[in-house]
């Protein structure tokens, strides 16, 4: 039989292992940006096929291996696609919520082709990086994706569609 102390040693024991829980949860929140392309429309000059020139860092940029095509297509609705030289890979892109100038990408997918080690070693190196990016500059007919602070960039001109 249960007795009226036994009752309000249960009703204290769950009050604090409530308490606690709360205490531990609120303890843990995460920041998190938040990405958004209705109130920052893309640039016009951002739309559209981009093939990469050169990637690396700022000071010693690496030229892309001849007779590979390594490109990223960005579309109004936030997503991109291209190719990493060998295989295709789709993804999607936004601005942080209030700082339309910080650009982030983020890669979802990519086909799993196997290409010469070289060309693997490019495209691996340029999907982390673009991975990475936080800013940009556009001109119309060049695209620099900067990353790690601006201490890398990937340099783009003008795409054909």
């Amino acid at each position: 039989m249960v007795t009226g102390l036994t009752l309000q040693r249960i009703a204290v024991w769950m009050v604090l292992a409530l308490t606690t829980v709360i205490l531990a949860l609120s303890g843990c929140t995460k920041t998190q940006q938040v990405l958004t392309r209705d109130p920052a429309p893309p640039p016009p000059s951002l739309e559209g096929r981009w093939d990469l020139k050169e990637y690396g860092p700022s000071g010693a940029p690496v030229p892309v291996l001849p007779d590979t095509q390594v490109f990223v297509v960005f579309t109004p609705d936030g997503k991109i696609s291209g190719s990493g030289g060998c295989n295709r890979y789709f993804g999607g892109w936004g601005f942080v919520e209030g700082q339309p100038n910080v650009l982030r990408i983020w890669r979802t997918g990519s086909t799993k082709m196997a290409c010469p080690v070289a060309v693997m070693t490019q495209e691996h190196r340029f999907l982390e990086e673009l991975s990475r990016v936080s800013a940009h500059a556009a001109d119309g007919k060049e695209l620099r994706l900067f990353y790690d602070g601006g201490k890398g960039v990937l340099r783009f001109t003008r795409g054909v569609p």
